[in-house]
């Protein structure tokens, strides 16, 4: 088998990129084909998405300082978008995910193998604990009937735990994880959706504040003064997805069987998945007229699925919820720490009775459980078997059966995530993970750029797209700079 050099290391070259119609088995690539065979991974993206941003640092930050600030929003969802398009697009080349074909970017493996691990590691253990800590909370608000204290963090923690272990149970079943996560989230994501959208917005938001909210959203540049910048720079990093992280989340594609993600394999799940040969290394197709035409018809693809359901989902999950606070809570005031999922629920309770107080807990719960569980108890054990599958000796003591692989670092990490529960309050360690993600642009998005220059110049992006991604990385640093210089004692 032929290679040729993608970066700075060697791919094979097969012969053909197979068609979406080949992929999921279709006759034709319509309308009905592509919401029910073939779009996907974004939606599992937006119930990620609408999670520790949306519900948490969305409202914390409207409730604070107002919607003045909405541009964050718009801005935030678009570059990532693009970001996403960008990361996928590799995908589609040459069949490796995000963390695998990132070694392919100088300095080389010994840095990317490395330096992204670490830092995952560090961001999904503070994030799972944060965001199923978060939502435990919902889950005691409806025990309680109250919005639970800093006496009842006994309570908040072991739901913690249960909820964690919710999450686990549904990543054990399907014969694919992916599709396990896509058909969960559809319903998720719709719920979420349709409840905040037409049940609770059109009881409580008020005109003035979907005014503040219109203005602020071409406000560009606005920062209130004084402002704790550690809290609306997380609101960037976890509006639609987690910023530079968003790299993390791009594996799905791989698995759907994008591209030439369709040739390499996917990790299938324990319980009604068989034994799939997923390739250490990914593979690229050779440049006919004929492939070539097949890749445009797959971008095709991930562009509807990227900018018809991601980014109207991304503005949506988190415009919804900031709105909806900043109606009902006075203006100036901080989230309690430990009722944090369940903000609004005594205030939507006093419109529409005591049913709108378990309303918003359950959607409180629901919006957490959904990102705690593609986010993080999906994502990171997945990131880091993706690594660790290219290492032949790794391979050899898990049989060649990646699923092996793939429990047993879940275990690990869902362990320390325990532990990480008890060394803080919820809403912080979702702040220090969305500032972890600001960290991690710094260093991916030119390495995506790198990438993407290095396709055949039939399948690179237009001229446009380097530039958004430019001022994403610009952003990037300025709010990554905006969390770290006050403690530093310098003003922002």
């Amino acid at each position: 088998m032929s290679k040729v050099k993608f970066g700075v290391s060697d791919v094979e070259v097969v012969d053909e990129l197979p068609t979406p119609e080949e992929v999921f088995q279709i006759q034709r690539l319509g309308t009905k084909e592509l919401v029910f065979k073939v779009l996907g991974p974004s939606v599992i993206a937006v119930g990620v998405a609408i999670g520790g941003g949306e519900w948490l640092l969305g409202p914390a930050t409207a409730v604070r300082y107002g919607l003045g600030i909405a541009w964050v929003v718009l801005v935030s969802a678009l570059l990532q978008t693009v970001y996403n398009v960008s990361l996928v697009r590799i995908s589609m080349y040459c069949g490796e995910p995000p963390i695998v074909y990132l070694k392919r970017v100088p300095p080389g493996p010994k840095f990317w193998g490395i330096f992204i691990p670490i830092l995952i590691i560090i961001w999904g253990s503070w994030g799972l604990a944060g965001i199923a800590g978060s939502g435990a909370t919902a889950l005691g608000s409806i025990i309680l009937g109250k919005l639970p204290t800093a006496a009842e963090a006994w309570l908040v923690r072991y739901l913690t735990i249960v909820m964690i272990a919710l999450c686990v149970a549904v990543v054990l079943f399907g014969y694919k994880i992916e599709r396990t996560l896509e058909i969960v989230n559809w319903f998720f994501a719709g719920f979420i959706l349709f409840i905040l959208l037409f049940i609770v917005a059109p009881l409580t938001v008020k005109a003035e504040v979907l005014y503040e909210a219109l203005w602020g959203t071409f406000n560009f540049g606005y920062l209130p003064p004084g402002a704790d910048m550690s809290l609306i720079t997380a609101w960037w990093a976890y509006t639609a997805l987690a910023a530079g992280l968003n790299f993390m989340f791009m594996n799905w594609y791989r698995d759907k069987g994008y591209g030439m993600g369709a040739v390499v394999g996917y990790i299938p799940a324990l319980i009604g998945g068989k034994r799939v040969a997923l390739s250490p290394i990914g593979k690229v197709f050779k440049l006919t007229p004929e492939n070539i035409g097949r890749f445009k018809i797959w971008m095709k693809v991930l562009n509807y699925d990227q900018w018809l359901i991601f980014f109207p989902g991304a503005i949506l999950g988190m415009y919804l919820p900031s709105l909806i606070a900043a109606s009902l809570l006075p203006r100036g005031q901080a989230l309690p720490a430990w009722g944090v999922a369940a903000h609004i629920a005594n205030e939507f309770a006093a419109i529409v009775g005591l049913w709108g107080y378990y309303l918003i807990c359950l959607i409180g719960f629901i919006v957490l459980f959904s990102s705690a569980l593609g986010a993080y108890v999906d994502a990171v054990p997945r990131n880091l078997t993706d690594l660790l599958w290219g290492l032949e000796g790794v391979r050899k003591v898990f049989s060649n059966d990646v699923r092996r692989l793939y429990y047993t670092i879940l275990t690990i990490y869902v362990a320390f995530s325990i532990w990480a529960l008890y060394q803080t309050q919820p809403l912080i360690m979702v702040i220090i993970a969305a500032n972890t993600a600001n960290f991690v642009g710094i260093f991916v998005v030119p390495a995506v750029m790198y990438l993407t220059y290095k396709l055949p110049k039939e399948l690179r992006p237009k001229l446009w797209e380097y530039l958004l991604l430019i001022v994403f990385l610009i952003l990037s640093m300025f709010f990554f700079l905006a969390s770290i210089l006050p403690q530093l004692g310098i003003k922002i």
